[in-house]
C-alpha cells in the first residue's frame, strides 16, 4: 500500500511582512485596551481606598468623641456658642483643651493620625458639634455658617427636625473628613451618660 504524503502548509515561503504588520497592530489594540482596563481599575481601587481610610478615620472619631464626659462637653458648648458662632468646631489644635479633651495624646492620635504615609491635620479631620436647641437648629438650616465645609451643609440641609427636646441629653456631632479633595461626612450624637 502507498501512503501519500497529506502536506498541510502547501505554501512554505512564511508570512509576508504585511501579514507581520497587520497582527502586531491587532495585537497592539488588544493590549492597549487591556492597559486601560488595568489603569482604571488601579486607579478606581485607590480612590476608594483612600475613600475607606477617610470614612474609618471619621469613625474614629465620632467614638472618640461619643465616649467623652457628655456633661463636661455640654457645659463648654454652653459657655462658647453664641449667636454669631452656634457651633463648636474641634480638631488637632483643640486637643491641648484640657477642658474638653483628658488625654491630649489620645486626641491627637484620632484627630491627627498617619494612615498609609498620609497625615492627615486640622485642615483634614474636624469635628462640629451642634446643640440640639431648635432656635439654633432652624437658623444652620435656613442659613448654613461660610465655616461648614459645603458637604456638611448639604448634609444638614437634608436632616429633619426634631419635635422633642432631648438638649439635656443629646450633642449633634458631625465629622468632616477631606481626602483626594473630597469631603466626607458623618453623623454621631454625644449621648448623656444617663441613656447610653
Amino acid at each position: 500500500m502507498c501512503q501519500k504524503k497529506i502536506n498541510i502548509f502547501y505554501n512554505e515561503r512564511g508570512f509576508t511582512l504585511i501579514e507581520v504588520l497587520l497582527s502586531i497592530v491587532i495585537l497592539s489594540f488588544v493590549m492597549g485596551g487591556m492597559f486601560m482596563f488595568f489603569t482604571n481599575a488601579m486607579t478606581y481601587t485607590s480612590y476608594n481606598q483612600s475613600k475607606t481610610v477617610a470614612v474609618n478615620i471619621a469613625r474614629g472619631v465620632v467614638h472618640y468623641m461619643a465616649r467623652l464626659d457628655f456633661q463636661t462637653i455640654a457645659t463648654y458648648i454652653n459657655d462658647h456658642v453664641t449667636q454669631q458662632t452656634p457651633f463648636i468646631r474641634l480638631d488637632a489644635s483643640s486637643c491641648s483643651n484640657t477642658s474638653i479633651f483628658p488625654d491630649e495624646t489620645v486626641c491627637k492620635a484620632v484627630f491627627s493620625p498617619t494612615v498609609n504615609n498620609v497625615t492627615y491635620d486640622e485642615e483634614d479631620v474636624q469635628a462640629w458639634i451642634i446643640p440640639y436647641d431648635q432656635a439654633i437648629w432652624s437658623e444652620i438650616k435656613t442659613n448654613p455658617p461660610n465655616e461648614f465645609p459645603d458637604e456638611l451643609k448639604r448634609t444638614i440641609q437634608q436632616e429633619k427636625e426634631m419635635a422633642e427636646d432631648v438638649s439635656n441629653y443629646l450633642l449633634r456631632l458631625y465629622v468632616t473628613v477631606r481626602s483626594n479633595n473630597e469631603v466626607i461626612v458623618l453623623k454621631g450624637v454625644i449621648a448623656n451618660e444617663s441613656i447610653r
